[in-house]
């Protein structure tokens, strides 16, 4: 109780600082975007140092051969000027020529070849190499043309190119052997030139000039972006409160209340994407915690959660228009399809099931989380209390997710996932198919067939039992969408795109 006393103290302190500030000023005069970054990367490089740090700042600094518009359900060009799909295995490129890298050097054919030949090279070693094990060869047919050669038909793998897959220069990257070295002074095609790299001092990115914008990506609407590395929450808050910063996502909302109610910043939502939190429950937790395999349980729980509060309380004033999320994949995503709903909130049938399950007295169980998801935890906590459940909430590093999951150790998963980055449902079948999280043999033999179906008809249909399977035993649930929500000054505006696969990037903001 003195814990939670002296933490409210504080807060209403912090509070009362924020509200007799002066007015915080952006530094549109200077064009000078201070927007921090927690615990930032020696360098930017989603190949060997995937992270969302990477994802962030990579698509400011680089560009990839094509896009996918999700409006149109189609992809276009980006690096390419254009392409087509000679037969089904067969890819031919025509390369811009107006592209010159941040160093000043043109942008050819070449440096796509030495991409690609890199990514494939069986000799380098690379988290994600499986992106790219779909390509059988990649050679130059003419000064600015491109032939990629698959293994075999695949339905994603234009995805691959278009979401995975940034473009690096041949006389740079090729250059050093250490590639690291090359992500801590990264040169780039994009719209922000990084000028400064440096895990403890921060990051600083100016407006590319010669940057040509394409139908899915603009100019810089900023001359210059720094970011800062901030510990913790409480000091970014401050660094707001000083005019230290102009823009911060994901604050606690008893914090970000206390910066909107100074009269000095504003929240702006980021656009919908394919990102989202889910309850899960990996099968290797069921010898620990008999009663989660009972399916009935599983869905007595998955009944006990009002998913529309979740929004609220995760969005607060800014949940008016949000709803749950529909399904485990989104339809903007080429391949996803489902049938079945998700459980209707119903904390009476609910409390009948765990009583049909022998369970009418409730039981123990931990729901595990990351940091930044822990205040939605605590509400899903308070929920599964209020059938008689007695949850708790842990908290743990994204990176120790998946061994806690292994050991048996996450009962409850409740997670976020980006939908893999990518507007296929790839990614998602990933995360809950390949993963084998739920044990299931049927569910493997449903999406056997997915990866070689061309037709996405047909592949949607086949992903739907897939899907379909996963709702009505019950092994996960998508809950609420995960939408940035960025605290600002007045002065700043977000150009971010409607619909995305990933974070915001830097480049997005502007000026008012």
């Amino acid at each position: 109780m003195a814990l939670r006393g002296h933490r409210e103290i504080a807060f209403a302190l912090l509070a009362a600082l924020v509200c007799i500030a002066p007015p915080t000023l952006a530094q549109k005069a200077k064009d000078t975007l201070r927007f921090p970054v927690f615990d930032p990367d020696a360098g930017i490089d989603t190949y060997t140092m995937p992270s969302s740090f990477a994802n962030v700042w990579g698509p400011s600094a680089y560009d990839m051969l094509l896009a996918f518009d999700p409006a149109k359900g189609s992809f276009v060009g980006h690096l390419a000027k254009s392409y087509k799909q000679v037969d089904p295995v067969t890819y031919d490129f025509e390369i811009r020529d107006d592209v010159k890298w941040h160093d000043g050097q043109k942008m050819s054919a070449d440096d796509i070849v030495y991409t690609l030949d890199y990514l494939t090279d069986p000799k380098v070693t690379l988290r994600y190499k499986a992106y790219w094990q779909w390509i059988k060869s990649v050679e130059k047919t003419g000064p600015n043309t491109v032939r990629i050669v698959a293994k075999i038909a695949a339905p994603d793998s234009l995805m691959y190119l278009a979401m995975r897959t940034p473009m690096y220069p041949k006389h740079a990257h090729g250059a050093v052997a250490n590639k690291i070295d090359f992500a801590t002074k990264p040169v780039g095609t994009g719209p922000l030139q990084i000028v400064q790299m440096d895990k403890n001092t921060g990051i600083v990115g100016e407006k590319y000039k010669a940057y040509v914008p394409s139908s899915v990506k603009a100019a810089s609407g900023v001359g210059r972006v720094v970011s800062q590395p901030i510990k913790d929450h409480g000091t970014l808050t401050a660094t707001l409160m000083v005019q230290g910063a102009d823009v911060a996502t994901d604050l606690p909302p008893d914090q970000t209340d206390a910066l909107v109610k100074s009269g000095n910043f504003e929240t702006t939502l980021g656009p919908p994407s394919t990102s989202y939190y889910f309850l899960g429950f990996p099968s290797t937790a069921w010898a620990n915690n008999k009663a989660l395999a009972d399916v009935r349980v599983r869905r007595a729980i998955l009944m006990a959660v009002n998913r529309e509060d979740l929004v609220k309380v995760k969005y607060g004033p800014l949940a008016k228009g949000i709803e749950p999320e529909a399904g485990l994949c989104s339809k903007s995503q080429l391949g996803c399809g489902f049938t079945k709903s998700a459980y209707a909130y119903d904390p009476a049938a609910a409390k009948k099931l765990l009583a049909e399950a022998g369970y009418a007295d409730g039981f123990d169980v931990v729901i595990s989380c990351f940091p930044i998801n822990a205040t939605e935890a605590q509400a899903v906590s308070g929920m599964l209390r209020a059938v008689g459940i007695r949850a708790t909430v842990r908290t743990h590093p994204t990176a120790q997710r998946q061994q806690l999951i292994t050991d048996g150790k996450v009962e409850i998963g409740n997670y976020g996932w980006s939908g893999g980055g990518m507007f296929d449902v790839a990614g998602q079948l990933g995360r809950h198919v390949e993963s084998n999280d739920y044990g299931d043999p049927e569910l493997a033999k449903l999406a056997e067939a997915i990866p070689t179906i061309l037709d996405d008809t047909k592949r949607r249909e086949a992903a739907a039992k897939v899907f379909d399977r996963i709702t009505e035993m019950a092994y996960a649930e998508a809950t609420d969408p995960n939408r940035p929500v960025f605290v600002h000054t007045k002065e700043v505006v977000l150009n971010a795109r409607t619909i995305r696969a990933e974070q915001v990037n830097p480049h997005e903001f502007g000026w008012k």
